[in-house]
């Protein structure tokens, strides 16, 4: 975790930031390329499973349970996989505002600044 955190604040506070979005999206899009192809294999097998006998509806029980665990798989992995880069944000945040402490506060502040006056125009 530190030599990514040090990878990451070598690059300048605005490189950290954006390669972890780069980062993340690629998941979220095969996440979603997943999700429905999990959704569209079970629309087949419930249309196929109204014309199915006894034998059919046991195969396609057992298709759709094994689908549904490759799913729990892949959504065990992407929870990881998030888990981790949470993680490391926090360390290379920790360690930024360890390292910057008047520049973190003087962001806070100007973000406070920016929301009061947002929620003041309501």
């Amino acid at each position: 975790m530190e030599n990514n955190a040090e990878t990451l604040a070598s690059q300048g506070n605005g490189g950290s930031i954006s390669q972890m979005g780069k980062a993340v999206a690629p998941d979220l899009e095969q996440l979603t390329r997943d999700f429905r192809l999990f959704v569209s294999d079970c629309e087949t097998l419930l249309k196929n499973a109204t014309t199915l006998s006894g034998a059919g509806a046991t195969v396609a029980r057992a298709q759709l349970s094994e689908k549904m665990a490759v799913a729990k798989v892949k959504l065990d992995a992407v929870r990881s996989n998030a888990n981790d880069r949470a993680a490391r944000t926090r360390a290379t945040t920790e360690d930024y505002v360890r390292r910057e402490p008047m520049k973190a506060l003087g962001y806070a502040v100007a973000a406070g600044a920016v929301l009061g006056m947002m929620m003041s125009r309501r």
